[in-house]
Parts: C-alpha cells; sequence; structure tokens
C-alpha cells in the first residue's frame, strides 16, 4: 500500500465522494435513523448533492490513485470527515484530522450514536462542550460538540 496524499479535491473527485459520503452514511448512520429516514436519504441523495456543493471547498484522502477519505473545514469548525469504509483503521482518519487539526480545526460536531468517532476524536485530545438535540433525515438524534482541548 502507498502513501497516504491530503490534497485539495477537484471537479473528477465529485462522483468518488458522493460514494464515499453515501457508504459512510449509510454504514455510521443508517442503522440509528429510522426505515422513513434511510428512504428519504435514498430519495434525496444528500450525500451526492454535498459533494457537488461543497467540491471546492473539500480536502481528501488519495492512496494508490482513489479517493479513499475527506474533510470539510471552515475556519476553526471541522464540518466532515469521512473514510471510506473498507479504510476504516488503516490510518487515513489520522492523516486527516492531522492534516485537519494543522489547518486550525477546532471545534466539530458528532452524532451521540457514532461513538467510534466519539473515541477516535477523545484519543486526539477532543473534549465533549454541549450537546443539542437534532435531526438527521427527519429523526431525531442528539449532536455533541466538541472542541480541541489546547496544550
Amino acid at each position: 500500500m502507498s502513501d497516504i496524499i491530503i490534497r485539495r479535491a477537484e471537479a473528477t473527485d465529485v462522483v468518488p465522494l458522493g460514494n464515499l459520503l453515501e457508504a459512510s452514511w449509510f454504514t455510521h448512520w443508517g442503522p440509528h435513523v429510522s426505515a422513513e429516514s434511510r428512504a428519504r436519504f435514498v430519495r434525496e441523495h444528500p450525500a451526492r448533492g454535498y459533494a457537488e456543493a461543497c467540491w471546492p471547498d473539500l480536502m481528501v484522502a488519495e492512496q494508490d490513485g482513489a479517493v479513499v477519505g475527506m474533510y470539510h473545514r471552515d475556519g476553526e469548525f471541522l464540518h466532515s470527515i469521512h473514510v471510506a469504509v473498507d479504510h476504516i483503521g488503516s490510518g487515513v482518519g489520522r492523516a486527516l484530522m492531522d492534516h485537519a487539526e494543522g489547518q486550525g480545526a477546532r471545534r466539530l460536531e458528532v452524532r451521540a450514536f457514532n461513538e467510534r468517532a466519539r473515541h477516535f476524536y477523545e484519543r486526539r485530545g477532543w473534549q465533549a462542550i454541549g450537546q443539542k438535540h437534532d435531526s438527521e433525515m427527519g429523526t431525531p438524534v442528539v449532536t455533541v460538540q466538541m472542541a480541541l482541548a489546547e496544550a
């Protein structure tokens, strides 16, 4: 396996990013929302719309010529970070977070049910600073607000 390259997204990344985001949603969030919310996700394709609308602001992780992860940061706020399902545990998430934090990411939000992600952030020094009631495709969820503890 070759090195992980973090680079700015290009227009040609839109389809692979949409595919990655959809697979990530169904793997990590789909099991925690209602059947109606999953059906709505299939109808509306929000992940593909997000990739199409936001690609100029996204950073991607590339390995062996394939998009294997992404993040979206605006100033201190990390809007999203996703790793291809078949690359979880391979170092892609760590590389993306190293880059995002190096670029100034200091705040993020994560669904409370996404324990794996929350533990990943906590091991990196992120701390929960609040929570709010939210919605995921119509299903009520709790969102945990986190901040990176400064050393």
